[in-house]
């Protein structure tokens, strides 16, 4: 294992050398998150309870709606960000410079286009949109603050969709470590603007300036990194072309399915709790349910390098790299958050008393459901994450929407009835019930499929050698 973190890459000429390769690459990757998320999670203890005692329950609790807010519009990039990954994966696979650079130049004159229509539409219904309503607050002070703290976060959010291709090119290339190390700058930068606003009395709009102005720049200096080591990839006008796009949009479509229905069931447990309880109940909900996000960044953190991996390695037919990589992964994932679950759910109370004091209190039913919640995502995750890369989307997408709709129409009722243990529970009954026997069936066949491809492949280049011996000694 030592032998992998190293800057030099293996031979990728044979089947051991390209294994090594893309493990050396996860490697490096996993370890740059690591860094990346400790800074980020370290800044995000620092700045939680300096954020929340300075804006009070009820406006952060709005801080926390308008992040769902943004986090559902998620999937306004119709999943081009997504299939990018995909095609770039499978571009790198076959080793085409020239295809990868249609591929990426297709896909930001795309999103391009996508970001200028959200502009303009944003621009026009900014006046007409009912803030109070949307934000469930009595007080139109604060649903003024509210609504400015939104354009904020919401030119954030469009600056960020053309600029986007940066990232998934580099996940694509199995550079994800590159686009990391520069994130954990940006982590730091966030938390002194947001320091320097709380020092200076800032309103919200001013806070949510200073959490996403590091992101920005972060993107923007990784961008130059990355064109200055693979200049071929930066995109061109003229390197556009109309069936490349045509394929990054296809596959991201069904992305876009598998987005829409994230977030509609599965990120707007704040929304519901909003609406249903309202803001001030949010931060009971939302602030240790960040503690148990953690462990599903740790784990995403390991095995989000294995996504364009397995589109990589079953473009060239490694079919045993694959199958050892994810149930290995599947298990890892399985114990680092039985672990880190239960250890939450027993030290969270004294944790969020450390930290936020008698102000805010999580029962212990609460914690113990989330720690359910955070293994049974971080297991999901690992078989996405296998299906994402093979490309296996559309019965995805099917149940995608299904189980959403379905853990939505469960979390507002159980909401109603236990409080805000109910979003959990929607979430952890659809998942045990539907999501996994449909994401286990899928990569049984895929594996089986794939062990097909590649025997009949093996067929095909024997009889091809014994062809070739035959005419020989003719």
């Amino acid at each position: 294992m030592p032998s992998l973190f190293r800057l030099r890459p293996f031979d990728k000429s044979t089947e051991g050398g390209r294994s090594k390769e893309r493990l050396r690459r996860a490697a490096l990757t996993i370890v740059s998150t690591g860094v990346a998320r400790v800074i980020g999670i370290l800044a995000t203890l620092i700045t939680m309870p300096l954020t929340y005692s300075y804006l009070g329950p009820e406006r952060y609790g709005l801080w926390m709606v308008l992040i769902s807010i943004i986090t559902v519009m998620g999937f306004a990039d119709l999943g081009i960000g997504n299939g990018l990954v995909n095609a770039i994966s499978e571009a790198y696979g076959k080793d085409d410079q020239r295809l990868a650079k249609e591929y990426i130049s297709s896909a930001f004159v795309m999103m391009l286009g996508i970001a200028a229509l959200l502009a303009v539409a944003g621009a026009a219904a900014y006046p007409f949109l009912p803030w109070m309503r949307l934000f469930n607050v009595k007080s139109g002070v604060v649903a003024a603050e509210g609504a400015r703290a939104f354009l904020v976060l919401y030119c954030w959010f469009i600056v960020n969709i053309p600029l986007g291709v940066v990232g998934r090119a580099q996940s694509g290339l199995q550079q994800g470590y590159f686009s990391q190390i520069v994130a954990a700058f940006g982590s730091v930068a966030s938390l002194l603007a947001l320091l320097v606003v709380i020092a200076l009395h800032g309103s919200l709009a001013w806070l949510v300036f200073a959490s996403t102005f590091g992101a920005v720049a972060a993107i923007v200096l990784n961008g130059w990194f990355l064109f200055r080591e693979h200049p071929w990839l930066l995109p061109s006008w003229h390197a556009y072309r109309k069936s490349s796009a045509h394929k990054i949009l296809k596959l991201g479509l069904m992305f876009f399915v598998l987005q829409c229905a994230v977030a509609v069931g599965y990120t707007s447990d704040n929304i519901v709790i909003a609406q249903v309880m309202g803001t001030a109940a949010v931060a009971a909900y939302a602030v240790p349910q960040k503690l148990f996000s953690f462990v599903s960044s740790v784990v995403s953190m390991a095995i989000t390098p294995l996504w364009p991996a397995y589109g990589e390695a079953i473009a060239r037919g490694d079919v045993a790299w694959v199958r050892k990589v994810f149930f290995s992964s599947l298990w890892l994932a399985l114990a680092v958050s039985v672990f880190f679950c239960t250890f939450l759910a027993l030290a969270g109370p004294w944790i969020l008393n450390v930290f936020f004091g008698k102000s805010l209190h999580a029962p212990l039913s609460l914690l113990i459901v989330l720690a359910v919640w955070g293994v049974v995502n971080a297991v999901g995750q690992v078989t996405s994450y296998l299906l994402n890369g093979a490309g296996v989307l559309k019965v995805q997408a099917i149940t995608a929407v299904i189980v959403s709709l379905s853990n939505l129409a469960l979390s507002i009722f159980f909401t109603l009835r236990l409080g805000v243990i109910g979003v959990c529970l929607g979430s952890i009954i659809t998942q045990m019930l539907i999501t996994y026997p449909v994401c286990f069936f899928l990569i049984r066949n895929l594996f089986r499929r794939l062990a097909k491809t590649k025997m009949e492949g093996n067929t095909g280049e024997e009889a091809r050698l014994a062809s070739a011996v035959k005419n020989t000694v003719s």
